[in-house]
């Protein structure tokens, strides 16, 4: 459609961009009321800047532009036009209006644009630990791993499980693992720089990635993370541990469907030699010889 052509244009622009095609919209629009006239008024076309700005550049952007564009048409009407009224203040009133018009149109879109961020971002969050979702998680990842792959940059992805849920649900019940899971949401999310990010990506399974961490990195945090976590469970009295499979990756080819294939390799490699431990690789070349 032509709405999601436009859509995929702007909302890769920059805010000095936005600001400069909304001002070449308002001009654009200011020319055509001049050429009109009065008796043809196109006012309502500021409408079309107005959103952009609120929409792509932000609230106090709208409202500048419902501000710029009321008063670009008082000076059309009176100065330019000469429009002769009865009462003086009949072109104020007027602009008055335009300008509670646009404010009001601004509003609703800025509203509209909140509410609709607050539900994507409730689509892709995990409702019981407040990381990202499978859908979340996978969405940014594949851009930080596009990212890091074109700037040959390391990366670290690192799959972590819960052993032993399965004995805990059975002695504790349903109400007593969901705080255990949420406690480890909290305790992830508690370690997280800015640039990371975290999901639950199954009941008890969890993938954290890590941009610009190389595999040395990876080691010292992953290790302590663990045993950090092991502690927590303790205090709670909670008869459970932590496999990790944990990957470091710095090649042009790297992907996350891959990262994943890996780190799963080698999480299902701890839980298979006893579990509460965390096992590491290091993929610079093409992923050839997935570990087993």
């Amino acid at each position: 459609m032509v709405f999601d052509k436009i859509d995929s244009f702007l909302v890769r622009r920059s805010y000095a961009m936005i600001v400069a095609i909304c001002l070449l919209l308002t001009a654009l629009i200011a020319r055509v009321e001049i050429l009109f006239g009065y008796e043809v008024s196109v006012a309502a076309f500021f409408l079309i800047p107005i959103a952009v700005s609120a929409w792509y550049a932000g609230r106090m952007t709208g409202i500048a532009f419902c501000i710029l564009s009321a008063a670009i048409w008082l000076t059309i009407d009176v100065p330019v036009f000469q429009h002769h009224y009865e009462n003086p203040y009949a072109p104020y009133w007027n602009a008055a209006v335009r300008l509670g018009f646009f404010l009001v149109a601004e509003e609703l879109l800025s509203y509209l644009k909140m509410h609709l961020e607050i539900e994507k971002r409730q689509a892709r969050t995990d409702d019981l630990t407040g990381l990202l979702n499978v859908r979340g998680f996978t969405e940014q990842a594949e851009k930080i791993f596009g990212v890091s792959a074109r700037h040959n940059r390391n990366i670290t992805l690192a799959c972590l499980d819960v052993d032993d849920f399965g004995k805990m649900h059975e002695r504790f019940g349903r109400k007593e693992c969901d705080e255990l899971l949420r406690v480890v949401g909290r305790k992830i999310a508690a370690s997280l720089r800015a640039s990371d990010i975290a999901g639950r990506m199954g009941e008890d399974e969890f993938a954290i990635l890590l941009p610009e961490t190389d595999e040395s990195g990876a080691k010292s945090m992953f290790e302590n993370f663990r045993i950090a976590l092991s502690r927590e469970m303790e205090k709670h009295g909670w008869p459970v541990g932590f496999s990790l499979g944990v990957v470091s990756c710095n090649s042009p080819r790297a992907n996350l469907e891959d990262a994943v294939k890996i780190a799963d390799s080698l999480l299902y490699q701890s839980k298979a030699d006893g579990m509460h431990e965390v096992r590491f690789a290091n993929c610079p070349g093409n992923y050839a010889g997935l570990p087993r």
